[in-house]
């Protein structure tokens, strides 16, 4: 199964970005995102986090992108995390105040105790509110930008501010997308760093095609580049 994100049939990414399901401005918040993603987690404070749970093959694949390189991987037609909403009240230790229409917030890391980086909560609440404001402009997008279920999108659209603020201080809410897949990674990599669109279209198929199918399915509908060794 394929996604028309920009016009046209089938996987079309090369069309007009505010022809199809995202729009312009979609695909500028969207690449934003990535970019401070990508650059978030090379920082040596916040390797600990569940936002960047890469493996060892998906970091060093990371490690070897300079900042133009980044730039292009980052305009991607979807987020390189993806939204994970738990049930309840997310943070042990937190409340929601009724009265104050605030976060009472008694531990600023979540269930571990332990404190993020300033930069990741902030991250999060970005990544949290781009995916709401979303959800409630273009569903469709928001799910397919943040691998988002209907059912989630749906809960996220029907989410409160105060919530949205509460879900930022929990490190689970925002995850790492594909960490153990070093494959995608270097394909992305090597595309980005050949300024080349087909490769770089290539690339954004396979990563539509992971959100779609199971592991090692899509080589039967996409012919993967091979990745050239390293020197």
């Amino acid at each position: 199964m394929t996604h028309d994100l920009a016009g046209g049939p089938g996987c079309s990414l090369g069309a007009p970005a505010d022809a199809g399901i995202f729009s312009r401005s979609v695909r500028r918040d969207l690449a934003d995102l990535n970019r401070q993603y990508l650059e978030l987690g090379l920082r040596p404070d916040t390797g600990s986090d569940p936002l960047f749970a890469w493996s060892a093959g998906v970091r060093r694949e990371i490690e070897l992108t300079e900042p133009g390189v980044r730039d292009r991987m980052a305009a991607c037609p979807f987020a390189f995390f993806e939204i994970h909403l738990p049930a309840g009240n997310p943070v042990p230790g937190t409340e929601l105040s009724a009265e104050a229409g605030r976060v009472e917030d008694r531990q600023s890391g979540g269930s571990t105790g332990v404190a993020r980086p300033a930069a990741c909560a902030a991250f999060t609440y970005g990544a949290l509110f781009t995916a709401w404001r979303l959800a409630d402009s273009a569903p469709l997008a928001a799910r397919i930008a943040f691998g988002l279920s209907p059912a989630a999108e749906l809960e996220l659209y029907e989410t409160c501010p105060t919530r949205i603020a509460l879900l930022a201080t929990h490190p689970g809410a925002v995850r790492a997308r594909w960490p153990d897949h070093s494959r995608f990674w270097a394909v992305l990599r090597h595309a980005a760093r050949s300024e080349s669109a087909s490769a770089l279209q290539l690339a954004h198929c396979m990563g539509i095609c992971l959100m779609e199918l199971e592991p090692g399915a899509c080589a039967g509908e996409f012919t993967l580049l091979p990745v050239p060794r390293q020197r």
